[in-house]
């Protein structure tokens, strides 16, 4: 068998074990004691804005996801020929915008003015080069539909479609067709549509243009702009 430790030794091992689980003092303690609260206090005031941001930008994120999908199942509507003027296929569309503000209908009639949400619909045809009318070699506006509220403002200004404005004179606001679209100069698109599509389009030949401009109720910044959002597709 060892031979057993001495009490000097004993004693010896007894005091450094007592030293390394000596305990905090209580006025170390005391001096120490509310540290961990203000900590949290200064990293919640470092962290709140960016998480209060985050959801913000979440809430906006999830707006352009569905103001995305009113236009696309507008579009997917329109070029299958769905007369978009009657009020049951608008209902349609409103539901998909359940949330975003469109209202179509009131006392069971089609409505243009109430709302925060508008759809613009918009048949542009490139009007053939050869056709010896006023707007040949032109693209022009040949049907025009409003969905929601035409008066829309947005950031103090009323939206409108890229495409341009319709031509009152022209259109008829039942059917949404535009009258004498070869001959008569006011029913040419704006600068900015024929700038980007350029010559892709053949004589006679046209695209269906879907846009969405809804309201925002809450901030946001970017794609996810604080004003509004705006979506659209080219069929």
């Amino acid at each position: 068998m060892g031979s057993q430790p001495s009490k000097g030794q004993r004693i010896r091992m007894h005091t450094k074990h007592q030293t390394q689980i000596r305990p905090v003092s209580e006025k170390r303690r005391r001096r120490q004691g509310g540290l961990e609260a203000i900590e949290f206090g200064l990293w919640a005031m470092l962290l709140m804005p960016p998480f209060i941001w985050m959801f913000i930008s979440g809430m906006n994120f999830i707006r352009y996801n569905k103001a995305g999908d009113v236009t696309r199942s507008t579009a997917m509507m329109y070029i299958k020929g769905v007369d978009m003027t009657a009020l049951g296929n608008q209902r349609i569309i409103a539901r998909v915008a359940s949330g975003l503000g469109l209202v179509v209908e009131s006392g069971g009639a089609v409505v243009n003015n109430q709302g925060t949400g508008m759809v613009a619909l918009s048949k542009v045809v490139f009007v053939d080069p050869q056709c010896g009318c006023t707007n040949a070699g032109q693209y022009v506006l040949a049907e025009r539909v409003y969905l929601g509220n035409r008066s829309l403002d947005i950031a103090g200004t009323t939206v409108e479609s890229f495409v341009g404005p319709v031509p009152a004179a022209l259109w008829s606001s039942s059917t949404g067709a535009i009258s004498n679209y070869t001959t008569d100069t006011r029913a040419r698109v704006s600068s900015d549509f024929s700038t980007l599509w350029g010559n892709s389009l053949g004589a006679g030949q046209f695209v269906y243009v879907v846009e969405s401009f809804f309201k925002a109720n809450t901030g946001g910044a970017g794609a996810f702009d604080s004003n509004g959002t705006y979506t659209r597709v080219f069929m």
